[in-house]
Order: C-alpha cells, then structure tokens, then sequence
C-alpha cells in the first residue's frame, strides 16, 4: 500500500511539466476557446495510471475504492500535500544505513556513499536528476536507486534544480527543456562544482548522470559540457539539444535513451513539446534521432545496430514490453549508444517490481567496467565536422604537451590500411602521441585523393580544400590536447599532401615526412613558406612517382634529391657539407642494408634537418620489415631537429 501511495505522489510531481505548460493550479493560463475545460495531458496520465494502481491484485480493497471515487484534481492535490510534506522532511529523519553527506553551500545537495565504504577505494558517482517540478528525494523514490547503494557499492549525488516562477523545480537544460521563464540559471557549473566537491569526500572515478524529463534533458546537456569524469548518460523520456551544433565538441559517452512509444509530454518520435507554454521552442529530437547523433560522433558503425533480448520495464504494459537496440561496433572508447524503447509505455512508466532500476544498473555497471579499461588503452575521439576524422591520443596527457602527428594515405588509399601500413597507431602508448589518419574525398573515379599539388592528384579539377579541412583538424585537436608541435606524414599523394601543408606554412608544423611523393613543380610556389625539417623517402626503382621527377612537362614534380636540396636551401643550410650517415634497413624483401641516408643539417635555421633517405631497388610501395615504423618515428621525434 505505501508503494502504491508513493507512486501518486510521484505520479503527480513528475507530471508537473505539463502542469506548467499548460497552467498550474494556482496560475493557469488563459483558455483560447471558450469550451468545457479539458483536463490535461498530464492529469489524463495521471487518471490513467490511477485507475492501472487501483486494480493491482494485492492493493488493499477499501483504499482501491476511496481511490476510484477520487476525481484526478482532488488526487493530485492530495500528492501534492504528500509530496511538499516529502520534501520538508530533514535528511536526519531518513533513517538510511549509507554515509551521508550535505555539499553545495547555499544550494545543498546530499551525497551518499555505501555503510562503511572505504572512501579510498575507486567508485562510480551517479548523479540522479529529477524531472520538472519533482525534486531529489522523490525521483530517488521513483528510481530507488538509495536501495541498491550498499550491495552495488556506487555512490549518489541528489542535487536540487531551482525554483521558476510557476513554483516547480526545474533545471535549465537544453533549449527546448525546461528553463521556462528564460532565466539561465548555471546548473552546469552548479552540478560541476558539487561533482567536483564530492570527489574531495571519495574517490569516484567516473560520474554517470541519470535523469527522468527535464533531468533527462540536463543529462543530454551535461554530455555536451565536457563535465570532468563524466563517462556515461541515461535519459529517461529526456531529450538531445533541438540543433546538434548548440552541443559543444563532446566527449565520446555511452547514451542510454529510455522513451515509451505513448509519451504524451516528450514525443517518442521528437517534436515541439506539445504543453509548452511557449510557441517558439524548437522540436526535440526522437529517442531514436537522439541516440543516432551520439553514435554519429562516437564514430559508430551505423549500420550495425544490435538487437537484444527484451526486458519489462512498465508494469503497466503487458509482457517484456521493451525493445533494445544498440550501436557498439566502431564506437570509440568501447562506448555504447542505446535505446530501450518502452512499447505503450507513457511519460511516466509503472517501474516497480520489474527490470528497469535492475537493468539500469546492470548497463551502468557494464559501462564502468568498459570506461575503466577504456581509460588504461589509447583515446579517441571523432573531430572534424560533418567530415569527419579519429583523432588517438594516450591516456592521461592532462599537463603534458605531446606531438601530434597527421598521417595522410595515397590515391585511392583508405585511411585504415594506411594505418596499418605505417603501423603508427600501435606505438601511441610507446611513444606518446596524438594521431590522426584522416581519410581524402572520392573522385569520378570512385578513388581517394587529396587536392594537394598540381601534380597529384585532384584529376577532375575539384575545389575541394583540403588543406583548410586538414589545418581545422589540428586546431580542433590542440583544443583537446597539449600539442608540442605538429608533424605531418603522408604516402605517394599523401607525401605530395604534406608537402602541400608545409608550402601553406600549416600553424605550428615542425616537420614532415614523404614516402613517395613530391612537392609543387614551380619552387616559387613555397616561396613564402618557413622552414621545416623534412625527410624524404622513396624507392630508386619507383615507376609510380619516379625517383628522378619529372619536370620536363608543366604539372611535373622535383625528383627526391632536388626537393630535399630546395627546402634545405630554404632552411639556410650549407649544402656544401651534406652528412652520409650509416646505412638502415626498411625493406623486408631487398637484401641487405638497403636504405642509403643523407643528411643536411649543417646551418640549418631553428635547428631543422633534411634528410633524404634512398631506398636503393625499392619500387613505389617497399615492403617495409616490423623495425620501420620505429625508424619513423625515432627520426620525427628525435631526429628531425637539433633544438
């Protein structure tokens, strides 16, 4: 029987939102028709899920009538008594086995850790958000999270959104939800900075937000934020930003969206929310739309969508009512997308005594033990707009300035073979450094390529530009990471590339690296372009990109001795007194110690180097041995300057 009262009183509080769109009862808003007064979308939920308590097998019989005989108004006002009645109560009067903890200052907000938890030992921190007009202590009650504190060992952050001007707590979330009165109260920083005080009581490790309606909404807002430990979202009937520009660059998280198909205050299909007092606000996002964006910039594989088995999350609704479908192929960081998809459910689903706060646990304990092992592995993250590209980087860099290396594949080249050709993304936690791999655009000819130089390799005349997408990638990855300085490689077209960047003088480049490539015919074309350690590559029985060049035709490109000799004359270094060092061995298929190298260092501005290194019987594609990415990389990071 207390179940059952307390679900009216959440019921009722939880409904609120509709409540103040459409008029509280102590304010309403004028009605445009004179016609009967129809109840609202939320009093009609309210009735509905009444009248399914009501019949509930074991509910006491003359409590099941005086309930029937009630009319919604006067069962609502009845849970609002109960309910402010709930709220006033002190934390002292809640007799609960877990440590408790009062932070926020001016604005509390209670921690709660398990009995006797060694505040030493790594946990997660869920921070529970309660919906518009509800408040902490009876969202709690609705997703009894307090109950499972001690034997999951996880600990709760019960914050308090502020109070708008139709009486209801609200927290100001997304655009469209649910800061009604345009106030701009800073939750963000608020729910931040209580984060960050509970971090200094215990060693939570990861923060997941979880929250109903508008808590569902400032989850989905928090997940744009950058919020520091933030791995993980569950969104109950909440919704993603209206425009997904307004989500600033996020952090790759796993999403879970819980929505019922019969949602009558925040569409399961999206859509301006229909009690909104305000005509203006954007549309919402669909449940599915909102998980499918985040896929998106977790970098997903959008058409491998998994189905699993069936839960019952609504009592409500007859049978495992509820459908789930995740994305989990491809996502970065070992993150998931998902959405259980409550069939028939309502805004406010029945979830006592089924698998939904069990089956929330289980997911969020599933995700803290995949961020866990995600954060000892190398990082990503998807940049570049709606083109789009995985920045890798090691974990743990914060205060750490590393170099960032851009590695550029060849015409008709796929950015994950040519990973796998240089083997660069292996050695990210050897070496410490950021990578990206960036994939060029199709041609007519259904090929990759870069527009790089007139010689290579933009056949058909295309304005694409490259080279600003490939500039707006580093500055995108300096704004995640500590970059010391940036390093650019490329193959046959991507050396041509990167030649490119190095002629456009790319912000902060120190070096470059072209396998098999060239630079722009006419020197004056880099003529403005500052110095820049380089190191040249290539086969001298390349048929491809000939080691010679080819500069009796306009469109042709320096041989490999002559562009080395160009930028170590542009450097200013004495090319009288070129070095021949020892001789290393690339090439898993020519015999011997095969690569000649030659070195102009001497007078070389900044400290730079130029190097050419001939692989002497090696055509346009060596057979590199397992050492040559560690050559590579030794000459990027140690070798391609003396300061």
């Amino acid at each position: 029987m207390r179940r059952l009262l307390l679900f009216a009183v959440v019921v009722s509080v939880l409904g609120a939102l509709a409540l103040a769109c459409s008029g509280d009862s102590q304010q309403p808003l004028p009605q445009t028709q004179e016609a009967d007064p129809q109840p609202s979308v939320a009093q009609q939920e309210q009735a509905e899920v009444h009248e399914a308590v009501a019949v509930e097998p074991d509910q006491d019989e003359e409590a099941s009538a005086a309930a029937q005989e009630e009319t919604p108004a006067q069962q609502q006002d009845s849970s609002q008594q109960e309910s402010l009645q709930a709220e006033e109560e002190t934390p002292e009067e809640n007799d609960l086995p877990q440590n408790k903890f009062v932070l926020g200052g001016g604005r509390p907000a209670s921690l709660v850790v398990p009995a006797e938890a060694d505040l030493a030992a790594p946990r997660p921190l869920i921070v529970l958000l309660h919906g518009y007009g509800s408040f902490a202590r009876q969202v709690d009650e609705y997703f009894q999270l307090s109950r499972w504190i001690d034997e999951r060992g996880f600990g709760v952050l019960y914050p308090e959104g502020t109070v708008d001007q139709f009486g209801a707590r609200h927290w100001n979330g997304t655009d469209e939800c649910c800061d009604i009165f345009d106030v701009e109260i800073d939750d963000v920083g608020y729910l931040t900075s209580l984060i960050a005080e509970a971090r200094e009581i215990a060693v939570f490790d990861q923060v997941i937000a979880v929250g109903h309606s508008n808590g569902g909404f400032m989850s989905y807002r928090l997940a744009c934020e950058d919020v520091p430990g933030l791995t993980a979202i569950v969104s109950l009937a909440g919704g993603a930003f209206s425009n997904p520009d307004d989500c600033r660059v996020p952090t790759p998280l796993s999403v879970l969206q819980i929505h019922g198909t019969n949602d009558e205050i925040v569409l399961y299909e999206g859509g301006r929310l229909p009690t909104h007092p305000d005509p203006d606000r954007q549309p919402v996002p669909g449940a599915w739309a909102s998980v499918t964006r985040w896929a998106e910039r977790a970098g997903c594989d959008p058409s491998a969508v998994v189905e699993h088995e069936p839960l019952d999350t609504d009592m409500a609704v007859e049978g495992d009512e509820t459908t789930i479908e995740r994305y989990e192929q491809g996502c970065v960081n070992r993150t998931v997308m998902e959405l259980w998809t409550i069939e028939g459910g309502g805004h406010i689903p029945l979830v006592w005594d089924t698998d939904f706060t069990p089956g929330i646990l289980h997911w969020i304990e599933d995700r803290y033990a995949a961020a866990t092992q995600s954060a000892l592995e190398v990082q990503e993250r998807v940049i570049g707009g709606e083109r789009t590209a995985r920045l890798q980087y090691p974990p743990e860099t914060e205060g750490d300035a590393i170099p960032l290396v851009l590695s550029l594949h060849g015409y008709s080249g796929e950015a994950a073979a040519h990973d796998w050709y240089f083997g660069l993304s292996e050695r990210i936690l050897e070496y410490r450094f950021a990578l990206i791999t960036p994939q060029g655009t199709t041609d007519s000819r259904g090929n990759a390529f870069w527009n790089a130089t007139d010689a290579c390799c933009n056949f058909d005349g295309s304005d694409v530009d490259d080279a600003g997408w490939l500039s707006a990638l580093v500055t995108e990855a300096s704004e995640i990471v500590d970059i010391s300085g940036v390093h650019v490689v490329g193959y046959s077209n991507g050396g041509f590339m990167a030649y490119r960047l190095a002629c456009d003088g790319l912000k902060g480049l120190v070096s470059i690296v072209s396998l098999a490539g060239s630079s722009f015919g006419d020197p004056d074309r880099c003529a403005d372009a500052p110095p820049v350690s380089v190191l040249q590559i290539h086969g001298t029985a390349d048929l491809d990109i000939p080691y010679a060049g080819t500069l009796e035709y306009e469109g042709g490109y320096p041989g490999a001795v002559e562009v080395t000799e160009r930028w170590a004359e542009r450097a200013g270094c004495d090319l009288e007194h070129t070095s021949v060092l020892p001789a290393i061995d690339l090439d898993d298929v020519l015999e011997g110690v095969e690569t000649e190298v030659r070195r102009h260092r001497d007078g070389c501005a900044d400290g730079n180097t130029v190097e050419l290194w001939s692989i002497a019987g090696a055509d346009h594609y060596p057979f590199f041995n397992s050492d040559w990415p560690d050559h590579l990389l030794g000459w990027l990071f140690n070798g391609s300057r003396t300061n």
